[in-house]
């Protein structure tokens, strides 16, 4: 999904969400009102009616005319605003009425709205952490003012039903959010299988039959080369033109083909001191310093040797075209439990928050010659080991990658 497509979906649901809290906040402070001030008093033969202190019949006056506000809101595409808008609104339009009520008098405090309740029990649906804290801190925050001005205890009762509906509101939330990031990594993951499935279906079916006349191209370019020494012609851009659509070929067919590994214990220290020494040579001129830390004494792993090369290889070859001139790639490995971490850090040029998510996709790529085969080859190949890969990233500080990885049992 791209953004515009996100950000207008999100839009819409913000609208409809509230929407619906204005339709529940203005059903509540009129039918809990009503009932309260007139169908209890009028069946207990009381006295009944809008009470006449405080600020009395414009406390409902005021709430009702946000809803021209609100309405102006949804207009300008500021719905965001709308919530924060209400939930400041009342609590000053309540914290006047309670001191209009109670200060400088012998009056008991008893003041307590439905409206409260809803606030808080209602911020879950929003699905958004600063409005909860918005909402929690503030209304305590107007009991503890209230508490200290009219010096009145009373308050206690209040404030603890508060910061008892806000610990169950925190846990609706919490989980929400829990079980919605769930949902779109599972969804994501399906998307990018269904297309891992469709590149594997290709491969099967074209790169074999695209590779054989893919060679007879390149010897009879290789051959037409030498035989024109002299002139100056395209040939070795065809030979590298070549050379690349044969390492997409190969990316395909490995994504294609059922996984066959040759698993032996093997150590890491030795894997990844190969790799680095291989790599110190393919700098491409570039002043980079290579650091490896890793205790001798680490456990063996159960891996495909070759493959596990490769990994590395795929990782480091990154790194180096994300240094520009002169910069630093350290490799380090650690223990935690039965899980050995090993961490690659280079000083490169970082990568965008919004690529960031996007690493794993298929012909993703920010190098002008990538593929955008190389990270998914190596997603496959580690998760395959029953391991794991994630990517941390900061815009000019570099890059770092975390392989997961059994260690022998």
């Amino acid at each position: 999904m791209n953004p515009y497509e996100k950000d207008t979906l999100l839009s819409y649901e913000e609208v409809k969400t509230t929407k619906f809290f204005l339709w529940i906040f203005y059903f509540l402070l009129y039918f809990y009102d009503t009932f309260h001030y007139f169908l209890v008093p009028y069946y207990s033969k009381m006295e009944y009616g809008l009470p006449r202190d405080g600020i009395g019949i414009y406390y409902h006056v005021f709430l009702t005319a946000l809803l021209p506000v609100a309405t102006f809101l949804f207009i300008k595409n500021k719905v965001y605003i709308i919530k924060y808008l209400y939930i400041f609104a009342f609590i000053l339009i309540d914290a006047v009425n309670i001191m209009m009520i109670y200060y400088g008098t012998d009056k008991q405090f008893t003041a307590w709205h439905i409206e409260e309740a809803f606030f808080i029990l209602f911020c879950p649906i929003f699905l958004n952490k600063k409005y909860y804290w918005v909402v929690s801190v503030g209304l305590i925050a107007k009991y503890i003012f209230t508490g200290l001005i009219l010096d009145s205890t009373a308050v206690a009762l209040p404030l603890f039903l508060i910061l008892f509906l806000s610990f169950i509101s925190w846990v609706f939330l919490s989980r929400s959010i829990s079980y919605m990031n769930t949902l779109i990594t599972v969804n994501e993951n399906m998307r990018r299988q269904e297309k891992l499935a469709v590149i594997g279906g290709m491969a099967t079916a074209i790169a074999h039959e695209i590779k054989n006349p893919l060679s007879t191209l390149k010897g009879f370019t290789q051959l037409q080369k030498e035989q024109e020494k002299d002139s100056d012609s395209f040939y070795s851009i065809m030979l590298k033109e070549i050379d690349r659509i044969n390492a997409i070929l190969n990316d395909l067919l490995f994504l294609g083909k059922p996984s066959h590994l040759q698993k032996t214990e093997t150590s890491m220290e030795n894997i990844l001191k190969y790799v680095i020494s291989a790599m110190k040579f393919q700098t491409g001129g570039k002043a980079i310093d290579f650091t490896l830390d890793i205790p001798s004494d680490m456990p063996k792993i159960n891996c495909d040797e070759n493959q596990m090369k490769q990994v590395f290889i795929n990782l480091i070859k990154n790194s180096i075209e994300a240094i520009p001139v002169k910069g630093s790639i350290s490799v380090s490995a650690a223990l935690y439990g039965k899980k050995m971490k090993i961490t690659i850090q280079d000083s490169g040029d970082g990568i965008p928050k919004d690529e960031l998510s996007r690493l794993f996709d298929p012909f993703f790529t920010t190098k002008e010659d990538g593929t955008g085969l190389g990270l998914i080859v190596t997603k496959k190949i580690i998760e395959e080991h029953q391991g794991e890969i994630c990517f941390e990233s900061e815009e000019g500080r570099g890059t770092t990658a975390v392989i997961t990885l059994n260690v022998r049992e």
